[in-house]
């Protein structure tokens, strides 16, 4: 991604110096030490997810409780808003995310999303693969796993939504590949979504391969495009 929005600085979190940036609009994100990409876009954070992963994604799928899995746990926004719509409109929500490298708790709790008891809750979740309660109606389990080895079986059909948040095909395109998006078509439930900020052509070539029905939308903060896939309600 471009830096031309961002200013950043460095701060010693003990492991080295973690690079913090403040995007367009006024909330941070943090560069990747290896890969050197952010975790957001740098047009703005918090728009960014509210616009991918909260309006396009959790709102289009049915009332009531909701069964969500994000592909990158990150900073913990896309959880963190996610958790607060919840709470808005009286929703209770499944929330299950896997991440290979975690950020440092020391590290999110020097982002500017929120002051909120919440977001700090999300992070104190450990990484076991168990169910945690947290807020006032909703669960989270972190799973510390690699994408490409990790055994969905017994996740099959159980989600009304996917946040894929991975660092960009360019990046990382074996994390984009038809044989993990086949992964993720059987992990959602008939009439389930998946929704992503990557529109690019490979991606939304991956997703009808497998049988996903792509859409896409209009992206985010000036971005032309998005993706939304659904996996057909009658396969």
């Amino acid at each position: 991604m471009s830096k031309m929005w961002c200013s950043w600085c460095g701060v010693d979190s003990g492991g080295g110096m973690t690079e913090f940036l403040k995007t367009a609009d006024g909330s941070m994100t943090v560069r990747h030490p290896v890969l050197g990409e952010l975790y957001h876009s740098d047009r703005g954070a918090v728009g960014e997810a509210e616009h991918v992963y909260i309006r396009a994604g959790f709102d289009a799928v049915s009332a009531g409780e909701a069964a969500v899995f994000e592909v990158g746990f990150g900073t913990g926004l896309n959880a963190w808003l996610t958790f607060r719509r919840a709470a808005e409109t009286g929703r209770r929500v499944d929330y299950r995310a896997i991440e290979l490298y975690p950020v440092e708790r020391e590290d999110a709790g020097r982002l500017n999303y929120t002051t909120e008891p919440l977001f700090e809750q999300l992070h104190e979740v450990p990484w076991d693969g168990a169910l945690h309660e947290v807020g006032a109606g909703g669960g989270l389990t972190k799973y510390r796993a690699d994408l490409l080895t990790f055994d969905f079986t017994p996740l099959a059909g159980c989600f009304d939504v996917i946040y894929f948040d991975a660092f960009a095909p360019d990046a990382q395109p074996e994390l984009w590949s038809a044989e993990v998006m086949e992964r993720m078509f059987s992990i959602l439930r008939p009439g389930g979504v998946l929704v992503t900020y990557s529109a690019k052509g490979t991606v939304k070539q991956a997703l009808r391969a497998v049988g996903f029905e792509v859409v896409r939308l209009p992206g985010a903060l000036g971005k032309r495009h998005m993706v939304r896939a659904v996996k057909p309600s009658v396969e």
